[in-house]
């Protein structure tokens, strides 16, 4: 089986995030029968190829390199939008169409088949753990990640001085993203009297009171974090208001003794090293008690210095200029920020511009030419 059959049998598997049991359980199969050491749960499936360079395949290694992706998609959407259903996977001359072939299983098989042909190929330079992992649900939370790297650091046997890894998110072929701003959303509570709002000073004791003034001075608050928070691969944090409520509807006459705003604040790690004292400082000025409003994702950083670019780009023949910065969050910071000495970037076939989109197509040529650069990138290590 070669990448483009692969590809689209992974297509073929229904995997809507939630519903991934199926496709994991095939992907274990299939590593199980290539003679890897395979775990399975509903989160994570991971194969383990041990490569040596000498006869000792029981040799402890202090290297790893994982080449990783998700296996759920997005739902389908409107299904009279498609030209065939979404879960039959169609192959032309130039691309094979279907629900998850960008984003992202098309890259991950091809990962999966370069590693098999580096395996095949044999004569390996070095000895490194090489670990094949498809996740789950990382279209809604990135748990299966998040939990694949805690099972990883309970292992006691996977003890790794360095960890370098790929994920095959779409990048076009031809981008290395080495990090993306985290993102921390927050909810903010203020307090204050209620009154008769026929008295224009009670407007004032009121919490809605306290909340127009944070949010006039947002901008700012803002304009402050931007001169001393900002980085120069990760640019500017953000802090932007997404929601206001306050008061009470049926009681038009009365004024607030309690309102929300809730925050949707992109971090850069400069701000998130400082971002507790930062925020409780305007809490105090402002008035307010504040909490997550769902769990906080670090901002992540990889140098562009690193082994695993350097390698990417000599593999792939690509320049300097293709390094940049994830658009969104991905799964990378939970590999570079769960793991010590971890150096995992975003490197891809696939088309971002058909991530989550009707009749989703990836170039066969992208797709055979990014699973030999990866062969070409193990052989680097």
């Amino acid at each position: 089986m070669d990448e483009i059959e692969l590809t689209k049998k992974l297509i073929e598997i229904e995997s809507v995030s939630g519903n991934e049991t199926k496709i994991l359980e095939f992907i274990a199969d299939f590593l199980q029968k290539k003679s890897a050491k395979v775990w399975q749960n509903e989160d994570f499936v991971a194969g383990l190829f041990k490569i040596r360079n000498s006869k000792d395949q029981n040799l402890k290694n202090n290297r790893a390199i994982i080449l990783t992706g998700h296996i759920d998609t997005v739902s389908a959407g409107d299904l009279n939008a498609w030209d065939k259903s979404p879960w039959q996977a169609i192959e032309t001359s130039e691309k094979i169409i279907g629900l998850g072939a960008s984003d992202m299983k098309g890259g991950l098989a091809a990962q999966f088949i370069a590693a098999l042909d580096f395996i095949k190929e044999g004569n390996f330079k070095s000895n490194f753990d090489l670990w094949l992992v498809a996740v789950s649900n990382e279209e809604i939370d990135g748990r299966g990640s998040r939990n694949f790297v805690k099972w990883l650091n309970q292992q006691s046997g996977f003890s790794y001085k360095e960890t370098f890894g790929i994920i095959a998110e779409p990048t076009n072929n031809k981008n290395i993203e080495i990090g993306h701003r985290g993102n921390r959303f927050l909810t903010l509570k203020f307090t204050g009297e209620s009154g008769h709002a026929s008295q224009q000073e009670n407007y004032q004791k009121s919490a809605l009171s306290k909340a127009s003034s944070f949010l006039l001075n947002i901008d700012a608050i803002f304009n402050k974090w931007v001169d001393k928070y900002s980085n120069i691969y990760l640019r500017k944090p953000s802090l932007v208001p997404t929601s206001l409520s306050a008061g009470d509807k049926q009681s038009p006459n009365k004024t607030a003794t309690s309102a929300e705003i809730v925050l949707d604040i992109r971090t850069t790690p400069e701000l998130d090293t400082d971002f507790e004292n930062a925020f409780n400082l305007l809490a105090k000025k402002y008035g307010f008690s504040w909490k997550y409003h769902s769990d906080p994702v670090p901002s992540t950083l990889v140098s562009e210095n690193s082994a695993v670019i350097k390698n990417i780009l000599k593999s792939a023949d690509l320049t300097e200029s293709s390094i940049m910065i994830s658009p969104g969050a991905t799964d990378q910071g939970e590999f570079v920020n769960g793991l010590k000495n971890t150096q995992v970037v975003v490197f891809g076939p696939g088309e971002w511009d058909e991530a989550h989109h009707q009749n989703e197509f990836i170039y066969k040529e992208k797709l055979s030419k990014y699973k030999m650069e990866i062969v070409d990138f193990l052989k680097e290590f």
